[in-house]
C-alpha cells in the first residue's frame, strides 16, 4: 500500500509542474512584437518500498523515491502582424551567433564612422 500512495504522490507532483506555460512560456510584447519562449522539458523519476512481517507481531514497510528534472530554452517565436519567425537557440556555438549579429554590427559602425566624419567635417570647416 506505502509503495501505491508513493507513486501517486509522485505522479501528481509530476503532473503540477509539468504543463503547456512550462514548455511554452509566457509571453512578452515589445513594440509591436510578441516573443514567446519554447523551452524542452526532461524530467525522470523512480520509487520502490516493501512490506513485510517477520514473525506475527513484527510488520514492517519502507519506500522511497527520487527525481530530477531540466528545462532548457530551444527557441522563441516572434510573432508581429505579418508574420512568425522561429529563432533557435539551440545547439547554437558562438560563431553562428556572432555570423547573424555581424550584419547589425557592421551597419553600426558604419553609421558611427559617418557621425565622426561629419563631426571632424564641422569642425575643420568652421576653424
Amino acid at each position: 500500500m506505502i509503495v501505491d500512495d508513493l507513486l501517486k504522490t509522485i505522479t501528481e507532483e509530476i503532473a503540477n509542474m509539468v504543463s503547456t506555460k512550462t514548455v511554452i512560456g509566457e509571453h512578452i510584447t515589445v513594440e509591436g512584437k510578441t516573443i514567446i519562449p519554447v523551452t524542452k522539458v526532461s524530467f525522470g523519476f523512480g520509487s520502490g518500498g516493501a512490506e513485510g512481517k517477520k514473525k506475527a507481531d513484527e510488520e514492517g514497510t519502507g519506500g522511497g523515491g527520487g527525481g530530477g528534472a531540466s528545462i532548457q530554452p530551444v527557441a522563441f517565436l516572434v510573432v508581429t502582424a505579418d508574420d512568425v519567425q522561429v529563432f533557435s537557440i539551440k545547439g547554437k556555438g558562438a560563431l553562428a551567433q556572432l555570423t547573424e549579429i555581424m550584419p547589425e554590427m557592421v551597419e553600426k559602425y558604419k553609421s558611427m564612422m559617418e557621425e565622426k566624419n561629419k563631426e571632424k567635417t564641422g569642425e575643420t570647416g568652421t576653424n
